[in-house]
């Protein structure tokens, strides 16, 4: 039995952050494209003038609470930070293969991933967390001046 390369175990590591990560950000920016929607629509009916604007508001109302909430928070937080472990203790792995000749570009690509993963996660989960309690102020301010109701 011959000694496993550990740039071997590495580059499966490198594989699983990537494909995990390539379809959480999919998903992440699907989370962002429809807060941008409901956020759209909220900025065109804002006033709540007509019976189809307020329509159109209440309609923001459920969605933007459908899209805000502590599940969503909670898997998109837990998929960043596994990814990130993950890529972490691959970078750590690596250490073991120091001599081989694929060392620096294996750990560059891996340097690469986690900067890009980490800066597209934070912007587009943060984006849309403020997108989101912006269309949530304006649904809260329409019901607090009382040209919204919400409850039947």
């Amino acid at each position: 039995m011959t000694p496993a390369n550990p740039l071997s175990v590495v580059g499966l590591m490198l594989t699983l952050s990537s494909l995990l990560g390539s379809f959480f950000y999919l998903q992440l920016s699907g989370w962002v494209r429809d807060i941008l929607a409901v956020r759209s629509k909220a900025d065109l009916n804002q006033f709540a003038g007509t019976s189809d604007e307020k329509k159109a508001m209440r309609e923001c109302a459920v969605d933007v609470d459908k899209l805000l909430n502590w599940p969503t928070y909670l898997v998109n937080s837990v998929v960043i930070v596994f990814i990130i472990t993950v890529t972490i203790i691959a970078l750590c792995m690596l250490e073991g293969a120091k001599t081989d000749p694929l060392h620096g570009p294996v750990q560059l690509a891996f340097i690469l991933f986690l900067i890009v993963f980490i800066a597209l996660s934070v912007i587009l989960f943060g984006y849309g967390i403020y997108q989101g309690m912006g269309v949530k102020s304006l649904v809260m301010d329409l019901k607090k001046n009382k040209k919204l109701v919400l409850t039947p």
